[in-house]
């Protein structure tokens, strides 16, 4: 049996070291909420890019359907990081870990993943890349995956690094697809759902059309509308299921609303880019009423739409690489929050036990004591 002096120091190191749990559970909180509000903040910015991206691709489609029509050649063609090359045998992944311990399984289900679904594309004929964010994933993957890691990346803390080192990764991802490297690549990451609940996703990012930049707040899959038959080469055009545009979530963010008296105005102007077809859709047969169902959020200089995809793709890559590193950033807290909880807890319960055996040890030697003087004074 241990004697009091070895509990009171086994006590004394067990609520230290709850106290460093408690205050990294306080820690992760307070990160984790910072983190829910910037991934509320660039989801509302990608859906509005997204929005952006929507209205460009209806204009290169409905000026693809006017030239076919007219038997000229296309004037405009989607950006092949739009519609891809029709192939994929080089595929880059792009995976979101740790650089901190202390988690959970956070690091290693998003490991297991990984290297299921490396497995998976490789028992297809591909060949993977991988760029790793966060020292864990470099670490782990080490191993078995060494040879096809290209980049590393430290997780950050901060949205302001992250969304740099987003940047830097969507100009490496487009670099490498340019150079023909790579025909596509998604992101693998935690998404969060709840401080317990955290679910790895995988999620393609090239080509764009498979993106779904507007899926988890509007429903709406921005791409598949534009693009028709496997090679992505003939475009048409259909109104965007789901929830009308203009309104994104509820509460502030991307909201239509009034629009004013000079934009109304020019709705005759912008006719041009809304073809027959549409207006049919939407069921309205002039164009004011199509403004009224669909209503136009944004004019465009210069009015090449090619121009301005070709300038917007790399932010909108790089926004979705941001947004998975915040998703990834907010599971992580969560995760660490929950495990520090659970290490709180467990601790305290180590203090009752440890407690209650000090207690009986120290009774028992009292007894011991009692019993020693009552047997000497008997024997005098």
């Amino acid at each position: 049996m241990a004697n009091l002096r070895e509990l009171r120091t086994r006590i004394a190191s067990v609520r230290s070291t709850r106290k460093i749990t408690s205050a990294m559970k306080m820690v992760a909180a307070a990160r984790l909420r910072q983190a829910q509000e910037a991934v509320n903040e660039a989801g509302y910015y990608s859906a509005s890019l997204g929005r952006i991206m929507l209205r460009l691709g209806k204009l290169i489609a409905w000026w693809r359907d006017k030239d076919a029509q007219a038997g000229r050649e296309p004037r405009y063609d989607m950006p092949d990081l739009i519609k891809g090359r029709g192939k994929d045998v080089n595929h880059l992944l792009v995976v979101f870990a740790s650089s901190r311990g202390l988690c959970g399984g956070f690091n290693i289900n998003i490991i297991k993943k990984t290297i299921q679904f490396i497995r998976h594309l490789e028992s297809q004929g591909r060949t993977v890349k991988l760029i790793c964010v966060g020292s864990k994933a470099a670490e782990m993957l080490r191993a078995e995956c060494g040879d096809k890691i290209v980049y590393t990346f430290n997780a950050k803390v901060s949205a302001a690094d992250q969304r740099a080192d987003a940047e830097i990764m969507a100009s490496h991802v487009v670099d490498l697809f340019k150079k023909g490297t790579i025909d596509a690549c998604s992101v693998i990451y935690n998404h969060f759902h709840s401080a317990i609940s955290q679910e790895v996703r995988v999620r393609p990012i090239v080509p764009l059309q498979a993106a779904h930049i507007l899926q988890p707040f509007t429903g709406e899959n921005p791409w598949g509308f534009l693009v028709d038959g496997s090679e992505g080469n003939t475009f048409h055009l259909q109104r965007p299921s789901a929830s009308k545009a203009g309104t994104v979530g509820k509460g502030t963010g991307i909201t239509g609303g009034n629009r004013s008296s000079s934009a109304k105005k020019s709705a005759a102007l912008q006719a041009q880019y809304r073809p027959a077809q549409v207006r049919k859709a939407l069921g309205a047969e002039d164009a004011e009423a199509a403004e009224q169902h669909d209503p136009l959020e944004y004019d465009f200089e210069p009015e090449n739409p090619k121009e301005m995809l070709d300038a917007l793709l790399p932010d909108v890559l790089a926004t979705l690489i941001y947004v998975a590193s915040l998703e990834s950033a907010a599971s992580e807290n969560g995760a660490r929050m929950t495990a520090m909880d659970n290490a709180t807890n467990n601790a305290g319960d180590i203090i009752d036990d440890l407690t209650l055996m000090y207690n009986r040890t120290r009774q028992a030697m009292i007894t011991k004591e009692l019993t020693e003087i009552i047997s000497g004074a008997e024997a005098l």
